[in-house]
């Protein structure tokens, strides 16, 4: 009996019975960490089709895909449902799959040909043989309390705009499951909202406010704004005088990014976007923006897990405004072989604009360069100065 709680392991049989032979890239890969990727990517394709039941025609979409996947099953032909939904967050959400497995990025990618289309195999059949219509099924995916989840039973008729709630029959729901984190962003918000409303009750007339920037290409009278959200300065930065106010970024489809102020995203949108700032081709010292959260392992080129959030927001950025050209710089701090720390940063700079490639930015838009320990930006006599020294930087070489 199949249920939404049972679907990585009914995706994993199907695959076994009828999926293909294992070519290209994931020929060469090691079984067990395909399969550790198969689990992750069942994961990721089955909150895609919940999330894609939730939208105006998505639930219908589905329904037709299903159809025709059962009708005519091919496990690698419907990999576009889900690139589409997710859009600018397929590229990080494969690459963190591909990291955790052990596996290339390229052979993700075939993973979610292969389980899209065995998924809505599946469901297809479930369909045929439940004769469920397009809410039926979209009841499936996004289970109101009460509801059956077992094919065969009754289901309920769906209210188009009913809320997620926990799943009947101790399967857990794909939101359940992330109740915790949920959770914690709700009461993260509401903190926010809380410090905005006393921060604008007494407002430091120290602070200046930036002007709304005009879109390129926005039309007369509608300019962009930076969204303020919340006031979250520290107190290092209220020890400066400064303030770090999270800002909404309008991407592309509708995408928005919350980001600080100060951080790397807003600087490189801000500088993009803002046709008063020119690309300076005399020096080439100027107009270098560090990642703020970016890191790598040890003495090695290999980033961190947590680096691939920064890395997709700045690849969403770059996709919003496509004539951009970037430039990435790698340093070290002093300590060591000259030569090591100067082919360490070459392969740290490059590894960062691989990984943008990786994540959709075309790679004729992005050049790197590793400088070693030049253009140190703090005191290699101390431990903090020689971190913030082991850094990669990016410079606009044009808009």
């Amino acid at each position: 009996m199949t249920t939404l709680h049972n679907m990585p392991e009914d995706i994993k049989n199907f695959l076994r019975a009828n999926g293909p032979a294992p070519t290209g890239p994931l020929a060469a890969e090691h079984p067990v960490g395909v399969q550790l990727a198969i689990t992750r990517v069942a994961d990721l394709v089955m909150n895609t089709f919940e999330e894609l039941a939730g939208q105006p025609g998505g639930r219908d979409t589905l329904w037709n895909a299903a159809r025709a996947a059962h009708a005519a099953p091919q496990p690698d032909a419907d990999a576009d449902l889900v690139k589409t939904a997710l859009d600018d967050r397929y590229h990080g959400k494969v690459h963190g799959v591909a990291t955790a497995a052990g596996i290339q990025t390229a052979s993700v990618n075939q993973l979610v040909e292969q389980v899209s289309g065995a998924a809505l195999s599946i469901m297809g059949g479930l369909v045929a043989q439940n004769h469920w219509t397009a809410p039926e099924l979209g009841q499936w995916l996004r289970p109101q309390p009460g509801a059956a989840l077992a094919a065969g039973a009754p289901l309920a008729a769906e209210a188009a705009d009913a809320p997620v709630a926990a799943r009947a029959a101790g399967a857990t729901s794909w939101v359940a499951r992330h109740a915790n984190a949920l959770l914690l962003g709700v009461g993260f918000i509401a903190v926010a909202e809380f410090g905005y409303i006393l921060g604008t009750r007494n407002p430091d007339p120290e602070v200046a406010t930036a002007a709304p920037v005009a879109e390129a290409g926005a039309p007369s009278g509608r300019p962009y704004t930076a969204v303020p959200v919340a006031s979250l300065t520290s107190a290092a930065d209220a020890a400066r005088g400064k303030t770090a106010v999270p800002v909404v970024l309008k991407l592309k489809n509708g995408v928005r990014q919350i980001i600080g102020s100060n951080s790397t995203e807003s600087k490189l949108y801000q500088f993009l976007i803002d046709p008063t700032k020119e690309v300076d081709l005399t020096d080439p010292t100027k107009g270098w923006i560090g990642f703020d959260r970016i890191y790598f392992e040890s003495n090695k080129a290999i980033l961190t897990n947590e680096s691939l959030w920064q890395l997709s927001n700045i690849a969403s950025i770059l996709k919003r405004f496509p004539d951009a050209k970037v430039k990435l710089g790698g340093y070290t701090d002093s300590s060591g072989s000259p030569y090591v720390n100067l082919r360490l940063s070459q392969e740290r700079a490059k590894a960062a604009m691989t990984t943008l490639v990786s994540m959709g930015v075309p790679a004729d838009r992005l050049t790197s360069a590793g400088y070693g320990a030049l253009d140190g930006i703090a005191s290699n006599d101390t431990e903090e100065g020689r971190s913030l020294n082991r850094r990669v930087s990016m410079q606009v070489v044009k808009k």
